[in-house]
């Protein structure tokens, strides 16, 4: 035998031995009986007195979900549908998402106006250029190429957000005057 063999079979005799062992132990322990199965009638059951009956239980969650979806909706009625004050975005092109981020991080919607939908679109152009759509309230007002410099994406950004937030302006006021009685002509060129 050399001393290759003889390494090698110690091993598989360390598993021999733990495996007997692990053997002996699963048979060596007690067998556990099933708990036996007791049947309670409701007259014999104990009845905690501090706990309510289960028509004052269900009185009581009715109760309570009531109060909430009340209290839920009045949350909801004040802060309008979750569509209003959108501001998505629909470029596809580098230029055009840098140009978004720059309009969104300017953008605050106008005092008093809720209700409003701004999409910043792109339309496909040859070069480095990128022709961008600003959309409000389903009404495009602007459409320009832009290159990808960023003093000019900057510069553009803060134009797009003034004149969208102006545009919002004007409709609510046009909105109101219509709807006080002052149904006047906007203008006669």
């Amino acid at each position: 035998m050399t001393p290759t063999d003889s390494l090698l079979w110690w091993p598989r005799l360390v598993v021999a031995i733990l495996v007997l062992l692990a053997g002996h132990q699963v048979h060596a322990q007690p067998t556990r009986k099933l708990p036996e199965k007791r049947t309670v009638t409701p007259s014999t059951a104990p009845q905690p007195s501090n706990q309510l009956s289960a028509f004052k239980t269900e009185e009581a969650l009715r109760m309570l979900l009531r109060a909430d979806s009340i209290a839920s909706q009045r949350q909801r009625a004040k802060l309008g549908p979750e569509s209003s004050g959108l501001v998505v975005d629909q470029t596809i092109t580098k230029i055009g998402h840098d140009f978004y981020d720059q309009f969104y991080s300017r953008w605050e919607a106008p005092a008093g106006i809720s209700d409003f939908t701004v999409i910043v679109g792109e339309k496909p152009s040859r070069g480095n250029n990128a022709i961008i759509t600003v959309t409000v309230n389903d009404e495009e007002l602007l459409e320009f190429p832009l290159q990808g410099k960023e003093d000019l994406v900057a510069e553009a950004s803060q134009q797009a957000v003034e004149y969208a937030a102006n545009s919002l302006q004007q409709a609510q006021y046009l909105s109101q005057q219509l709807e006080s009685g002052n149904k006047q002509p906007l203008e006669s060129y």
